[in-house]
């Protein structure tokens, strides 16, 4: 594999701390009350306008509130810790990098260079690059094609089941990462090809097919 796909929050950067935060802060604005249980899960991994189909009337202030508290907030999103070392370490072997994320382009590109990552990637697929989200393959697909990379060839590393059968729907090698929002359990129910304890792990699995993480 030559090709590595990630998604970001929850991947690569410890974001979802502050969607949970600003998610709650809109609807609280907005409806008077705080997310349920069954909303907050089912906004990770998600699109915001995904989130919104839940209250078509008051869609465009929940969204106006979500977003003015995320960006005052995001200069302190950071990445997981080995993140850093292990793209540094990828991209001196050669490897081509993507990131496909359900996030808006705006925070995804601020997420990035707030923290230098930016120049790791040669794609970064948001929210308003694709007309479907995870777990379509089509962001995948169009990533690919983009790097003009094989499918054969790629790898694709996240967080949420979403992210997996993306890529099984995409014929795609996938990995799920345990060291953010991953979650063993939730992520086994999916099948990914490899899970991934630690960043660094990456880098077995990428010289030793058959490596597996101890758990």
């Amino acid at each position: 594999m030559h090709t590595i796909l990630f998604d970001l929050d929850g991947t690569l950067v410890n974001s979802e701390w502050l969607a949970k935060e600003a998610y709650n802060h809109g609807i609280e604005t907005v409806l008077k009350r705080k997310l349920t249980n069954e909303e907050r899960e089912s906004l990770v991994g998600k699109p915001i306008a995904v989130f919104l189909r839940r209250f078509p009337n008051e869609a465009e202030q929940i969204r106006s509130s979500i977003l003015q508290y995320f960006e005052n907030k995001i200069h302190q999103i950071r990445p997981y810790p080995g993140v850093i070392s292990l793209l540094e370490s990828l991209s001196e072997r050669g490897y081509g990098l993507g990131i496909v994320t359900s996030q808006l382009k705006k925070f995804a590109y601020g997420e990035l260079i707030n923290n230098k990552l930016d120049g790791f990637f040669k794609v970064v697929l948001t929210a308003e690059d694709c007309d479907e989200y995870k777990p379509s393959p089509k962001p995948l697909l169009t990533a690919i094609n983009h790097l003009r990379a094989d499918i054969s060839d790629c790898l694709y590393i996240g967080d949420q089941m979403t992210d997996i059968e993306a890529a099984h729907a995409a014929d795609m090698k996938s990995a799920g990462a345990l060291w953010g929002e991953g979650n063993l359990t939730h992520l086994s129910a999916a099948s990914p090809t490899y899970f991934v304890k630690e960043p660094h792990q990456l880098l077995r699995i990428l010289q030793d097919k058959n490596y597996s993480a101890a758990f």
